[in-house]
C-alpha cells in the first residue's frame, strides 16, 4: 500500500491508494508487446487479402477441362477472320453472322451487328453463341465482339479457333 500526500486548497490531504502489480518483468513486457503483435497480425492479414481485393477489368471465360471433342449445341454462330486489304492499316477483321458480313473497324456496321444479334437472341430459345475465330484475329477484336454480344443479350459465348 502506498500513501500519497497532496496539497489541495491549502490543506494537506492524505489518500491511501492500493497499487496492484501483475507478475514480474516478463509479464509486463508481454503485456507491452500485445499492441505491436496485433499491429503485425493486422498488416499480415491486409497483405494476404490485397490480391483478392484488387479487381481488374476483363472477361471471365469458363474453359473446359477436357479437350474440345464434345462440341457445342448448334445455334447462333459467328465467324471472325483477318483479311489483307489495300487500306492504310493493311489488315481488316471481318465478322460473318447470319449470312451477312460486318467490318470490325466500322462503328456503324458494329451497331448493325449488335442489333442483329439482339434480334436473333429474342428469336432463339438458347442464349449461347459460338464464335469461330481465326488465329490471326487480334485478341482485342475477339474481346470487343464478346462484349458486344454480352450487351446484346448473349449469356454464354463459346470461343473456338476456326479450323483450317
Amino acid at each position: 500500500m502506498i500513501t500519497e500526500e497532496k496539497e489541495s486548497w491549502g490543506k494537506q490531504i492524505r489518500r491511501h491508494r492500493t497499487v496492484y502489480r501483475f507478475g514480474g518483468a516478463w509479464a509486463r513486457s508481454l503485456l507491452a508487446s500485445i499492441p505491436w503483435l496485433n499491429a503485425v497480425i493486422l498488416v499480415g492479414m491486409l497483405v494476404a487479402a490485397h490480391g483478392r481485393l484488387t479487381i481488374s477489368p476483363g472477361l471471365a471465360f469458363d474453359l473446359p477441362r477436357a479437350p474440345l471433342r464434345e462440341g457445342t449445341r448448334v445455334g447462333l454462330t459467328a465467324l471472325m477472320i483477318q483479311v489483307s486489304r489495300d487500306v492504310p492499316g493493311g489488315e481488316e477483321t471481318l465478322i460473318f453472322f447470319d449470312d451477312d458480313r460486318y467490318s470490325a473497324q466500322d462503328g456503324e456496321q458494329m451497331a448493325l451487328l449488335s442489333e442483329r444479334v439482339r434480334n436473333q437472341m429474342a428469336l432463339s430459345a438458347g442464349r449461347e453463341l459460338l464464335l469461330l475465330a481465326d488465329k490471326r484475329v487480334p485478341h482485342g477484336e475477339v474481346v470487343r465482339f464478346v462484349h458486344l454480344a454480352r450487351e446484346a443479350g448473349v449469356q454464354r459465348v463459346h470461343v473456338a479457333e476456326k479450323p483450317e
